[in-house]
């Protein structure tokens, strides 16, 4: 009797000692294991209806259908993006708040905004590469120019003819100008506007010479008679626009620009949910609607790890850094 007594007590002790353990353990541990066990909501820096959005949207529909969760996407407007990037470094780290980031927003708005007191590659969590993107010079009706070379022996004879415009001051169609002009050595005048329609806008209506536009918006104007692409800042051709050449095929080196789109959270996501994220954003990106939603806008899906993601994000903010030093653009 007294051995089983003995046996009746540490077994009791044990199961005791077993429940206490559970319940000192940390209140994440739960959730990380069941992530998502809610909503899950993804910060945008831009309106809805534009390509971020739309991404964004792609993306929350095809998470949402393999978690079983809903995600919603949110709308945080302002100071070229720094509104979003802040609220997403002040949201808990838990993975139920994640910002649609883009290159520009990332890299270039903090050059901008002087308040702006986070370190992009510190207080984030880069999760996923999502898409890469190009820009296409796009020339309006009132340029006679047929390819590059004619555009620029026209700015070349007339110093103070051709302008082009940009969604703003140091957007990344304004540096694309930039570098442009600089790479031809010919005078280009940037005109700054809110955003990317009235610069679209106005280039239809012959009043800047040309814009850069992502393809998203140049595939749809390229086809119809009211502008003409000329060039693409990318390395290869864009599948939607075949005839289109590379800026370096038409002689002008150091245009190859562009951005990406991808997916980051606050800092220190815990190790469970980020590896989750990973594997199942890839999963969403190999879908047939994904797939032919990007590619009907000419974006081009990446896959990348959030290590190789975390360092493309520093050198795309190093390089800006570097180039704007280094060309005295004026960026406000």
């Amino acid at each position: 009797m007294k051995a089983n007594r003995r046996s009746i007590i540490k077994t009791g002790l044990a199961l005791a000692m077993t429940a206490l353990g559970m319940a000192g353990a940390p209140a994440h541990a739960k959730d990380e294991a069941a992530y998502p066990a809610k909503q899950v909501t993804f910060l945008v820096p831009y309106a809805a209806g534009g390509p971020t959005d739309l991404i964004a949207r792609q993306l929350a529909f095809g998470l949402s259908k393999r978690w079983g969760q809903a995600v919603v996407v949110e709308n945080r407007t302002g100071a070229s993006g720094i509104v979003a990037l802040t609220a997403l470094a002040r949201a808990p780290a838990d993975g139920y708040t994640l910002g649609i980031m883009v290159s520009p927003v990332t890299a270039i708005a903090p050059l901008t905004q002087p308040s702006f007191r986070y370190d992009v590659t510190q207080d984030f969590t880069a999760v996923a590469d999502l898409v890469d993107y190009a820009l296409v010079l796009l020339a309006g009706p009132q340029t006679k120019a047929t390819n590059l070379k004619e555009l620029v022996e026209f700015a070349k004879q007339n110093p103070t003819a051709v302008t082009y415009g940009s969604s703003g001051l140091g957007g990344t169609n304004h540096l694309a100008g930039e570098l442009f002009s600089r790479s031809a050595n010919a005078p280009m005048l940037h005109v700054p506007y809110k955003g990317n329609a009235p610069a679209l806008n106005d280039v239809m209506a012959g009043q800047v010479s040309f814009v850069f536009a992502q393809t998203d918006a140049a595939i749809g104007l390229a086809k119809s008679d009211k502008v003409r692409a000329l060039g693409i800042t990318a390395k290869e051709r864009n599948p939607m626009l075949p005839t289109v050449p590379t800026m370096e095929e038409s002689g002008f080196k150091g245009v190859d620009v562009g951005g990406w789109t991808g997916v980051m959270g606050p800092a220190k996501l815990p190790p469970a949910v980020l590896k989750q994220l990973e594997a199942d954003i890839a999963e969403v990106k190999k879908t047939p609607e994904f797939k032919q939603k990007m590619e009907s806008l000419g974006f081009v899906i990446t896959g990348t790890s959030s290590a190789d993601f975390t360092q493309r994000v520093r050198a795309e903010r190093d390089f800006w850094k570097a180039k704007i030093t280094e060309t005295h653009i004026q960026l406000q």
